[in-house]
């Protein structure tokens, strides 16, 4: 579980509400080739903070997708065969997929095995704009923010424990975040989140 979790922070860092109307029909043909195809995911990125109440635009699309089998090279190749590849001269990244859709980036990201497995298995069922895609649950966004550790991701953790209070699922929070603390030897991931969330309750 440890090396999982290490492995899951370094890909990390490498890396209900309407959809504004310029991300629709891009997010729309995403999803409809990903359930097409028959591949499980979970849109994550600024797309699924508006979902849990914190509308913030943002420019592309995020989207984690479970990898059968542990076959990236496959993967990988079927994403890319359909949408115009971006970013050509980059080195090549076996757990990430950049593309260009209507002049919109998709970013997919693969999954490792382990926790981000468990993102898509949390996944929740979202209708947008007239078309359903499972979200990232607020929880697991959160647990991403925190130990990806950006500093302007914690404007985002904020908002989502302001908007979802009592709605969140506390314990599988700390728990996860305990997890990442102790792999990655940073205690610090997990007392930083501790103190904004005592500091939003008290409000």
């Amino acid at each position: 579980m440890s090396r999982s979790i290490t492995n899951v922070c370094k890909k990390w860092k490498s890396g209900g509400a309407h959809v504004h109307e310029q991300l629709r029909m891009p997010l729309e043909k995403v999803v409809a080739f990903l359930e097409n195809h028959g591949y499980r995911y979970a849109i994550i990125g600024g797309i699924a903070l508006s979902q849990w109440g914190y509308l913030r635009f943002t420019y592309d699309i995020a989207i984690t997708v479970l990898v059968p089998n542990m076959n990236y090279a496959e993967v990988r190749a079927a994403l890319c065969r359909p949408f115009l590849n971006r970013r050509g001269n980059m080195a090549a990244n076996p757990f990430f997929v950049a593309v260009m859709l209507d002049e919109v980036m998709v970013d997919f990201l693969l999954t490792l095995p382990g926790y981000e497995e468990q993102i898509i298995e949390r996944a929740v069922k979202r209708d947008l704009n007239g078309f359903s895609a499972w979200i990232c649950s607020a929880e697991d966004l959160i647990i991403q923010k925190v130990v990806t550790g950006r500093i302007k991701d914690w404007p985002d953790v904020e908002a989502l424990l302001i908007g979802r209070r009592v709605k969140l699922d506390e314990a599988y929070i700390d728990d996860g975040l305990a997890q990442f603390a102790e792999a990655l030897e940073n205690p610090d991931i997990l007392e930083k989140y501790r103190q904004l969330a005592e500091k939003i309750k008290a409000l």
